[in-house]
């Protein structure tokens, strides 16, 4: 009988790996826990530093983007426990699909939560096909605002952030002033697959309200989500988006006030029309986390502005590392690549990896989330930044 034709004998782990907890394996990168599930999809995860010794990380869940059951959740892991907090339900709009949530401080102490709120859809409501519509409302997304203490206590009850509506991604900046700029964009139904949306970004006074109207991004159609950085001189500013024609991504500059952008450029970084966030790292080496993949055309491709791609291929996920302001990345590691299933018709095997977060702890230490295995849960990994340096 050839060896092994019976299966072998081998410890099964399985039952010592809990919802939450804190685990090191040698075959994989870091520290990594996957946050207890709050419900069928957990995705678009953002990290936040709520205290010193808190570490915090909010996503959205419920059975189905764009539904009233999706909702915002959150955990915390604090310094010296080995295991994230059970979910905790933040949100409170029963009638609306509540999505994209951030978290920040202000000087005050305060903890701040943004995310969406948007007309929610009925899953059996068919309309929208006849309508050649798409079945998110996200154009009708409003961005709402709560607060607390502290974690743990109670929450403000949500109250309309900005007049108009908007969506939103990645957290604000501090400026040199002590006052916020927030990456926001406008999401319209022309265009079908979102291609018409376009970036702003919204000046935040010192106590995390918004003060007066928006700055516009020009000919920023098409490339959302923005993540912004100081330069590495500290001079001025970058922003960095998502790409709806998911080609690269793309990077648009500013001074440090915020309130006049360069036209978005391509960057050597694909990217898949999902969510990216950038860092700037104690060190002043910027890093990008993002899916490293993207549609690739030929030289001469002239995009019809309004066009969008969804390639669907959100893995794997990497994170970038450079010393010249994203000028060049010498630095790429895949933190994770999915399954490992392979050609066009296994895609949909291998598990998206996506919406990512990034932040640093003390100098060198990534902690990163991001929505794993196709929205099944939140997974979260901490690791040294010389596992992406080498």
């Amino acid at each position: 009988m050839p060896f092994f034709a019976k299966p072998h004998p081998s410890r099964n782990l399985l039952n010592r790996i809990h919802w939450g907890q804190l685990v090191s394996t040698p075959l994989d990168i870091g520290t990594w826990a996957l946050l207890q599930p709050a419900s069928t999809q957990n995705h678009a995860p953002q990290l936040c530093w709520i205290n010193p010794e808190t570490l915090a990380c909010v996503w959205m869940a419920g059975g189905q983007e764009g539904t009233s059951t999706m909702s915002i959740y959150g955990s915390v892991l604090k310094q010296g426990q080995t295991k994230w907090s059970a979910p905790k339900l933040l949100s409170s709009n029963k009638d609306c699909s509540e999505q994209n949530p951030l978290l920040f401080t202000t000087n005050d102490g305060r903890i701040h939560l943004v995310h969406t709120a948007q007309t929610a859809r009925d899953p059996m409501d068919n309309t929208w096909l006849e309508q050649g519509s798409t079945f998110s409302m996200q154009w009708t997304a409003k961005l709402f605002h709560q607060s607390t203490k502290g974690w743990g206590s109670k929450w403000t009850a949500a109250r309309e952030f900005l007049p108009e509506p908007a969506f939103c991604r990645n957290p604000p900046i501090v400026t040199d002033t002590g006052d916020l700029l927030l990456p926001i964009y406008k999401s319209l139904e022309a265009g079908g697959g979102f291609g018409h949306d376009h970036s702003l970004v919204q000046p935040l006074g010192q106590d995390g309200k918004a003060l007066g109207a928006s700055f516009s991004v020009p000919l920023s159609k098409g490339r959302v989500q923005g993540s912004i950085v100081q330069t590495a001189d500290g001079s001025g500013l970058l922003q960095f988006f998502r790409s709806r024609l998911a080609d690269k991504v793309y990077v648009s500059r500013s001074d440090l006030e915020g309130k006049t952008w360069s036209e978005p450029i391509a960057t050597s970084l694909p990217n898949n029309n999902s969510s990216i966030q950038a860092l700037r790292l104690q060190s002043r080496k910027l890093a990008i986390i993002f899916n490293r993949f993207g549609v690739e055309r030929d030289a001469s491709f002239e995009p019809q502005w309004g066009d969008s791609e969804w390639p669907r291929a959100r893995w794997p996920l990497s994170i970038a590392i450079s010393e010249d302001d994203g000028l060049s990345f010498p630095w790429i590691r895949d933190i994770e690549a999915g399954y490992g299933f392979c050609g066009a018709a296994n895609w949909h095997l291998n598990g998206q990896l996506a919406y990512p977060s990034i932040l640093e702890g003390p100098p060198g230490i990534i902690h990163t989330a991001y929505s794993w295995g196709s929205r099944m849960a939140i997974k979260y990994s901490s690791f040294n930044l010389n596992e992406i340096t080498g």
